[in-house]
């Protein structure tokens, strides 16, 4: 409590002088005399004050050995025992352990820094000379039986007493440090106590005779026979430890600093003299202060049993309450007569003249002194007596009496001290103060005079922090700290950080948090300045929280290296030192560069090797991390990985692939398990994957270095949790990160031997060199697995999964390993239907013989594969591609020989052809498949990634159904403008017919395919070229002739394609959905899909001058209606899909079909002839009169409509065209926006000019009736015309969606009659 604080720091002073023998029998006790009082020294006291009221209260008394106790010097001594006070503080958090928590730091910052330094302060400053506070009151004079003549000796201690205080010159009593002894009264109050030891054995009678003596002498009120030491007990607790730690807190090492200060200042004196002469000033008449030290390890009082304390407890009540206390009541009254007698109408009179005639109340810097006997004094001394024992109401009238009389003096010291007491003597008379009540402005003013009027740094720094507790006990935080900080501009460091950590307490008490931190700073700077070292980081640690990760960078990186540069503690420096090294620095190079070196010597002392909690530079990317189990692949392709999100719903091409290659080896899917070897944080990673023996598992992770200065790494290696001697692994030398740069990629491995298990890589290990410091860290690599998001559980908690990542099953059997002559990715620049061909070895590099090997895809209609017949042998065989049985999109290529024995080699041939369509980025997939002898399989993933364009255009007409003319029609799309020049040649036209719904390589099913033929209307070379069209007539029949129609010489090594050209899958699935639109009753009929395929060659010269050929394959739609057959074949039907829209053909027929608005209307177009001869060079244009008729069919609602037709010239066609294409991304085809006669449409681009009469018509139909469109064409040149180049829409009566009338594609030829 602050007031017991006051209290006890302001207790009445009683002098001590005792004989050699008594400090002997205290000695046996370890103890001075003096010091055996202490536990006693606090007693309940009734005092009566000159007006007669009664204060209980409980008082300390002070007992001080004037020989060996006394009041330190201001100037010289009390600053160094203040600062070893305040290190005391720091030195017993250190020294135990159990103290070293958070919670007791905060104490210690709080309430014992504050506390020490205000006890040792009033303790040990000595008095002022304008009070009479911490005199002494009296002196008690102890003598021992065990003297010669006690008598005798008491006497002498009399005489000492009075020579001190009377005589003329008076010599130094006490110690050389202490200050002179000042009493309170001339005449002060005296006790003698005779101390008796029974462990002498001298007896009782000769203590008797002593007493009796004395009392004789002195009178028996004032003497006590006190008996002690009657027998050895060592059990009882010890009072003392507590109050002689308090008291002698810092005194020993604080004498010791203050004699070094003044020894270090003499002039000449040199170190070694001042190391020869290095003993206690202690020793000098000063044998109690010899062992204070070391007050915890000795035991007090062993020889006190419990009576003899006792005897103490009631030697001390008895001289206090029978002796003392009278005769301070006596004193009392005797001053309050006198102050009354000398303050008559003389001194009334004299007041007023001051008051009226007196000079300004300036604050003159001359001294005014008092004698001791004036009038102002006397009162000052009986106000001083009253405060003391607890009179604390009439102290307080006192001092408002006296001040104003010293402040009507000037005598601003005299004014100041009586201010300070006013105030503290309100506080503590009233128990419930409150803030207004509590004369704050007398503090302010009395701190003001001592400062700058009086120059008394002591009692400055008494009152000052006197008054800041007071104003905290008062909650007026803010009061306090400004009180405070007024201070703090101070010379002495100490004091000024004392009163900074005060303040910066108050102001955490006020929520002030930032103000607070800041002033914890200053408070630490200027302790660090005083020697304060734990101090100071105690102040730091409080500041530190508040700049930490709040943007203050350059204050926090200060604090941070204060604590890790200051701590003695070197792992707890090293936590400091940690933040220091961050990725986003804003400090300059030179200065990180100091961080880091810091950091790796305090990792140096701590420890060789420092796991992940201080390892912070370089950044390790572990989340994506990279791992590939095996020799194979040799480089990481990210388009090769199975993508675990794809997984997850069944989509990943990679594994159907993997499946079908599983299931074309084995004939089985049972023992199926994806073989992937490259694991990264794309994959599936929650189950342990397999890994072959004596091969290099191979992991790539990146590093980063986030610094401005670069970072040497050497010796970096993995570290595995295995047996050393069952693995092997690579180092890495040397790198080197440069400042900021990004992320660097480095790969290291482990080769598992034959025998072992199982392996698990954890640490990355390497040593970090920063200017000759090298440091071997070791940081883990922990990979976080996918949240977990399955049960309730797991969504409203955050939890992972595992990731086996870096673990890994190594496999009692080697696996075969083939390198394959293959880049695992590779990007072709191709035109549409172009082929590209490679040559590829197979190398059986491992030990394991080969039994079987195949390539599987998922565009079999775009690849070929080839083996040769024989080893070392020029000649290919053709591999037959079979569907797989899961998915047929997915085709097998299942080598005839494809056992490759170890050491060996196999060559093949893989042809690539170009999609039809334009694309940017096809990703074609390609997985090699093989097994060894021992039954282990490995696989390894190609993609052929292929961006083409078109160079070709081609188109196929149907001309006359019953004899199956058709007219193919060429165009070279390269413009004429363009630095790309290409010429193009027809080759060779055959065609493609395969059974839609049965597995072509059925031998059944070929032998059940209708004989169609091809035959030629004329032959002849077509080459075309930039901007160049052409048109091929021929037939297409069941009569006998050719299969295909070459146009140049045979070409004997063209690839052939083993599934249908470009037929997406889902064609099979959707023609069951047309089964009853586009078949017979007859469930026999067959339904056949027919391909033509266009062979050419283009040779291409390059805007570099340079030239090349290239040869590409187009495949053309079916040109036959829907539901027709070729002409003169075997009843069957056709599917009439397109290539390019097949997809979106099925899926616009099964609209249509669903919409019954679309069968309201029947459409017909009809001329008079389908072949009209004209003589252009008679008549430059050929007119061609055509009938549209559209009947209103609408049975169901039976409703009147409006139909409007619309012509559409060459023109309109091609914007429409170019806006299609527009609206689509390159390489992809539309979904759901074709209709089913828009290839027929795209090939109406091609043909020459045509003009109709009419470009817009309408009329209203009604139900059942038929109304006859009349137009005329006109065309200007001869060729085969598509005259359904119309759109008719119909809109129905109360309906407001338009409906399309489909128009059935008409053709009509024109033919020059000079032909």
């Amino acid at each position: 409590m602050l007031g017991e604080q006051i209290r006890q720091g302001f207790s009445p002073l009683l002098a001590v002088l005792t004989s050699d023998a008594v400090e002997r029998i205290a000695t046996k006790n370890n103890l001075s005399f003096t010091d055996l009082l202490l536990p006693f020294a606090t007693v309940n006291c009734t005092v009566k004050d000159p007006s007669g009221s009664s204060v209980t209260s409980r008082i300390f008394f002070d007992f001080r050995d004037l020989r060996r106790d006394g009041f330190l010097l201001s100037l010289t001594v009390l600053p160094s025992v203040l600062h070893e006070a305040a290190s005391s503080v720091a030195s017993t958090s250190d020294s135990d352990p159990g103290l070293a928590s958070i919670a007791f730091r905060l104490v210690l910052l709080q309430d014992c820094i504050i506390s020490h330094w205000t006890e040792t302060l009033l303790k040990w400053s000595e008095p002022a000379e304008h009070e009479f506070l911490r005199t002494y009151l009296g002196c008690i004079f102890v003598v021992s039986t065990d003297d010669e003549d006690p008598v005798e000796e008491l006497s002498k201690l009399i005489d000492i007493q009075h020579q001190q205080q009377y005589g003329q010159n008076a010599f130094t009593i006490g110690p050389a440090y202490c200050a002179m002894p000042r009493w309170m009264l001339p005449n002060i109050f005296k006790y003698f106590l005779i101390l008796d030891d029974e462990s002498s054995g001298n007896g009782s009678s000769r203590a008797s005779s002593v007493f009796s003596a004395i009392t004789t002498q002195y009178g028996i009120q004032n003497c006590y026979l006190l008996k002690m030491n009657s027998k050895y007990d060592d059990e009882l607790t010890d009072p003392w430890r507590a109050h002689l730690e308090s008291k002698y807190r810092g005194l020993k090492k604080g004498l010791q600093l203050a004699k070094y200060k003044v020894l270090s200042k003499t002039v000449g004196l040199t170190d070694g003299l001042i190391s020869s002469n290095d003993s206690p000033v202690t020793e000098q008449n000063n044998d109690g202060f010899t062992n204070f030290d070391c007050v915890s390890n000795i035991i007090h009082g062993q020889y006190l049993s419990y009576d003899d304390r006792e005897s103490v407890t009631k030697m001390m009540e008895c001289m206090i309450h029978n002796a003392l206390l009278p005769w301070v009541e006596r004193q009392m009254r005797t001053l309050n007569e006198q102050v009354i007698a000398r303050r008559g109408i003389s001194k009334s009179l004299t007041t007023g003249v001051r008051k009226w005639f007196g000079t300004a109340a300036s604050q003159q810097a001359t001294s005014i002194t008092y004698a001791r006997d004036s009038g102002e004094m006397q009162v000052r001394l009986l106000a001083d007596l009253c405060f003391i024992f607890g009179l604390y109401s009439y102290a307080y009238q006192l001092y408002q009496t006296v001040r104003k009389e010293f402040a009507v003096d000037q005598a601003w010291l005299y004014n100041a001290g009586a201010l300070e007491m006013a105030a503290l003597s309100l506080f503590l008379s009233t128990s419930q103060i409150t803030a207004k009540q509590y004369p704050q402005h007398y503090m302010d003013d009395a701190i003001n005079f001592y400062t700058t009027v009086s120059l008394k740094p002591v009692l400055t720094m008494r009152a000052a922090i006197l008054s800041a507790l007071i104003l905290s006990t008062l909650e007026l935080y803010v009061e306090a700290c400004t009180q405070l900080l007024k201070l703090t501009n101070s010379d002495d460091d100490l004091f000024s950080g004392i009163l900074l950590e005060r303040a910066s307490v108050y102001f955490g008490n006020a929520k002030m948090r930032r103000k607070m931190a800041f002033h914890y700073v200053l408070a630490g700077h200027r302790m660090s300045k005083a020697g304060q070292k734990q101090l100071s980081m105690e102040c730091y640690k409080r500041a530190l929280p508040e700049y930490l990760s709040k943007r203050w960078v350059f204050a926090e990186d200060h604090i941070l290296y204060t604590l890790a540069n200051e701590s003695d503690q070197k792992e707890e420096a090293l936590s400091w030192c940690l933040p220091l090294i961050k990725s986003q620095s804003v400090q300059h190079p030179d200065q990180q560069q100091l961080f880091l070196k810091h950091y790796l010597q305090l990792l140096k002392h701590c420890n060789s090797i420092r796991t992940h909690e201080v390892m912070v530079v370089p950044l390790v990317d572990i989340q994506n991390i990279a791992v590939i189990y095996g020799e194979r692949p040799i480089e990481l392709i990210p388009e090769l990985i199975t993508n675990v999100e794809t997984l997850k719903n069944n989509k990943d091409m990679w594994v159907n692939l993997s499946k079908a290659a599983y299931f074309a080896i084995t004939g089985s899917f049972a023992g199926f398990r994806e073989t992937g070897t490259v694991h990264t944080a794309s994959t599936d990673n929650s189950k342990i994957p397999f890994a072959p023996p004596l091969e290099r598992m191979r992991i790539i992770l990146s590093l980063k270095n986030p610094l401005d200065i670069p970072l040497i790494l050497e010796n970096i290696h993995l570290e595995v949790l295995a047996e050393p001697t069952m693995y092997m692994q690579t180092f890495t030398d040397k790198i080197t990160l440069e400042p900021k740069c990004d992320w660097i990629p480095l790969e290291l491995s482990v080769i598992p031997k034959k025998g072992i298990d199982r392996m698990r890589v954890h640490n990355l290990s390497f040593n970090l060199v920063v200017d000759e410091i090298n440091v071997t860290y070791s940081t883990p690599l922990s990979i976080r697995g996918p949240r977990m998001n399955n049960s309730k559980k797991e969504k409203t908690s955050i939890l992972y999964g595992e990731d086996y990542r870096l673990t890994a099953e190594v496999t009692k059997e080697q696996w075969p390993l083939v390198e394959i002559d293959l880049p695992l990715k590779r990007r072709l620049m191709a035109f549409c239907g172009q082929i590209c061909r490679f040559n590829c070895d197979v190398s059986n590099i491992g030990v394991v013989p080969v039994e079987a090997f195949c390539i599987v895809t998922d565009h079999p209609e775009l690849i070929s594969v080839y083996e040769e017949e024989c080893p070392e042998s020029s000649t290919f065989g053709s591999v037959k591609c079979t569907t797989s049985v899961i998915d047929v999109a997915v085709g097998v290529f299942n080598l005839k020989h494809g056992a490759i024995a170890a050491g060996q080699k196999k060559r093949l041939q893989l042809a690539v052809r170009a999609p039809t369509t334009e694309s940017l980025g096809l990703n074609i997939l390609l997985v090699c498949y093989y097994r060894g002898d021992n039954c282990m399989i490995r696989e390894q993933r190609h993609v052929i990634v292929i961006d083409a364009r078109v160079i070709l255009e081609t188109s196929l007409r149907l001309v006359d159904r019953t004899s199956g003319a058709c007219v193919l029609q060429l165009r070279n799309l390269i413009p004429n403008r363009s630095s790309l020049l290409a010429k193009i040649e027809l080759i060779k036209i055959r065609l493609l017919v395969a059974h839609s719904k049965i597995n072509l390589t059925s031998k059944t099913c070929q032998n059940s395919l209708p004989q169609i033929f091809l035959h030629p209307l004329q032959r002849r070379r077509v080459e075309l070229e930039s901007e160049q069209t052409d048109s091929i007539p021929f037939l297409t029949n069941g009569h006998e002739g050719a299969v295909s129609l070459w146009f140049c010489d045979e070409i004997v090594d063209i690839p052939e394609w083993s599934s249908p050209p470009d037929r997406p899958s889902e064609i099979l699935g959707a023609v069951s959905s047309l089964k009853q639109c586009t078949e017979d009753e007859n469930t026999t009929v067959p339904q056949l899909d027919l391909f033509f395929a266009i062979l050419w060659k283009a040779n291409v010269v390059n805007s570099d001058g340079t030239t090349s050929t290239v040869f590409g394959e187009n495949f053309i739609p079916n040109p036959f209606p829907l539901g027709y057959s070729v002409p003169f074949c075997t009843h069957h039907i056709l599917r009439p899909f397109s290539i390019e829209q097949s997809n979106q053909n099925l899926l616009e027929t099964k609209r249509v079909s669903s919409d019954k608005n679309l069968f309201a209307f029947i459409c017909k177009i009809s001329t008079s002839s389908p072949i009209t001869y004209h003589n252009f060079s008679n008549e430059r244009s050929c007119q061609i009169p055509v009938q549209i008729t559209i009947t209103n069919d609408d049975f169901l609602h039976r409703r009147s409509c409006t139909v409007t037709i619309h012509f559409l010239d060459s023109t309109l066609i091609r914007k429409q065209m170019v806006d299609s294409g527009s609206t689509n991304v390159p390489g992809f085809q539309p979904q759901n926006t074709a209709s089913s006669s828009s290839y027929v449409h795209s090939s109406l681009v091609l043909q020459p000019l045509i003009i109709a009469d009419r470009s817009r018509m309408h009329a209203t139909i009604a139900f059942g009736c038929t109304q006859i469109f009349n137009i005329r064409l006109t065309v200007y040149c001869p060729s085969i015309y598509d005259i359904s180049r119309f759109q008719a829409v119909g809109l129905f009566d109360g309906d407001r969606t338009e409906v399309p009338i489909y128009v059935p594609p008409t053709y009509i030829t024109v033919i020059d009659q000079r032909v």
